[in-house]
């Protein structure tokens, strides 16, 4: 006479099987969507710094940025996309660096196109990120 345990046990065995078949079936018939070309909305409400605006730089305060970014200079602003989105940047603006303000910060003013709060302002390999504009008196 079998154990009351074995039909348990059956039952058991017999759903993860199920559920094994489930997941398999899942992960080969799963969709992936490619990344849109338009921007979504989230990323148009941003605070956009059009041609005369000032904001802050913030960068790491090392000497290679220190020596490499200096008033005057003029950085090329890029958005990234979020990863979900697309892994390529977009080239939005250009930045005259005015002057520095303590170790981690420089102020500029957008000379060319736009920048929004989270692009990157490249000159060659050295990059800051902008933050906010210059709130003005």
């Amino acid at each position: 006479m079998p154990a009351q345990g074995d039909g348990k046990m059956k039952k058991t065995a017999w759903l993860l099987v199920q559920l094994t078949v489930l997941l398999l079936a899942s992960v080969a018939w799963a969709v992936s969507y490619p990344p849109t070309a338009v921007e979504p909305n989230y990323l148009k409400d941003e605070d956009v710094m059009r041609s005369g605006v000032k904001l802050y730089l913030f960068h790491s305060g090392t000497q290679d940025v220190l020596g490499a970014i200096k008033p005057g200079q003029v950085l090329t602003g890029y958005r990234e996309y979020p990863p979900d989105l697309s892994d390529t940047t977009k080239e939005t603006g250009k930045v005259r660096v005015i002057t520095t303000l303590g170790p981690y910060y420089f102020e500029a003013e957008v000379i060319e196109g736009f920048v929004r709060p989270g692009s990157i302002a490249l000159k060659g390999a050295i990059g800051c990120l902008v933050t906010t504009r210059v709130k003005t008196k």
